[in-house]
């Protein structure tokens, strides 16, 4: 129905009102009764449609923070819109949406999922041999061509890995183990395993910390995969000679650990999209597969925590993780 139609609805029952109301005055030959018959039945009129407006644009309000959820990615979000049929056919249409992209984004997980898993086979059988070639070539030249298909061997591992650690936690089949375990003491051991990289990149990393360590249940390996990503994007991205710093506090229930940078930052435009799977800032991204982020935020997702991303161009970019307590470590 269109927006006439819409007032037409709202009008006719009052249109009724006033005529009857008119008829009867003008039938008793009583002009102030008519006047106020006539300004009673305006009024009320204009207060049911702005009542009625009013719930029209709160009904559509609540499609569109719907949709605004469904683009972030709740694709198990559904929306109630009654009253009206066409908001009820909007609900419905962008319900029909959300679960049509449910279906594909499972599907498109489970067909990455199967794909890396074959692809563990092959990858593992070309570094067998490429193992035994090495241990067997005294020619430098081609000790060094086998070098670089074994690095590129595990850079395809990697990779992999990747995408069945994305595809398994997009699925809902990611299976996190439950051990407490000191965040702090994590964070630490990642940052003191990635000083060699940042050194070889003239960055260096600063560790913060306040509060005395609170413990964290999950999975202590998947929680280093996550700062381990983002430690290794914060120092791919920050510029010779400065510093990559990692700021922790464990002071309340929840557990907050910020990694910042000062590179060339993220546009704001390309924000809502940075921890998507594959994707890439377009201003002059460095080399890589675009999946490091998002399997940092399925990762910490998983545990029940958050990860965000603040950034300016220009200034640097700052990922902050959010984990619940577990308990205050003595």
């Amino acid at each position: 129905m269109s927006i006439g139609g819409y007032w037409l609805r709202l009008a006719a029952p009052f249109g009724l009102i006033v005529s009857a109301a008119v008829l009867s005055a003008a039938l008793r030959s009583d002009p102030p009764v008519l006047v106020v018959i006539a300004g009673s039945a305006l009024a009320a009129t204009v207060c049911a449609s702005a009542l009625q407006a009013r719930r029209i644009v709160s009904l559509v309000d609540e499609v569109g923070e719907f949709a605004e959820r469904v683009a972030a990615g709740e694709y198990q979000a559904r929306v109630t819109a009654g009253g009206i049929d066409e908001i009820e056919a909007l609900a419905d249409s962008v319900n029909a949406m959300a679960a049509r992209l449910a279906r594909e984004g499972h599907a498109r997980a489970g067909f990455i999922g199967k794909v890396s898993h074959e692809l563990r086979t092959p990858l593992t059988v070309i570094k067998g041999y490429v193992y035994t070639l090495q241990r067997g070539e005294d020619d430098p030249v081609k000790s060094a061509r086998l070098e670089v298909i074994n690095g590129e061997c595990e850079r395809l591992a990697y990779l992999v890995e990747d995408l069945l650690e994305l595809s398994r936690a997009q699925a809902g089949e990611l299976r996190v183990s439950a051990e407490t375990f000191r965040l702090r003491d994590c964070v630490e051991e990642v940052a003191d395993r990635l000083r060699g990289l940042a050194g070889q990149r003239q960055v260096a990393i600063d560790v913060r910390w306040s509060g005395n360590g609170s413990l964290v249940m999950g999975d202590e390996n998947r929680i280093r995969q996550v700062f381990a990503n983002l430690l290794t994007n914060g120092i791919k991205y920050a510029p010779p000679g400065t510093v990559v710093v990692v700021d922790g506090d464990s002071t309340g229930a929840e557990l907050r650990v910020s990694i910042s940078d000062s590179g060339r930052g993220i546009p704001q435009a390309a924000l809502p999209r940075i921890f998507d799977e594959f994707y890439q800032a377009p201003d002059g991204a460095e080399p890589g597969a675009g999946l490091g982020l998002a399997v940092a935020r399925e990762l910490t997702l998983a545990h029940g925590g958050s990860l965000d991303v603040a950034s300016t161009v220009g200034s640097g970019t700052c990922f902050t993780v959010r984990l619940p307590a577990w308990e205050v470590a003595s």
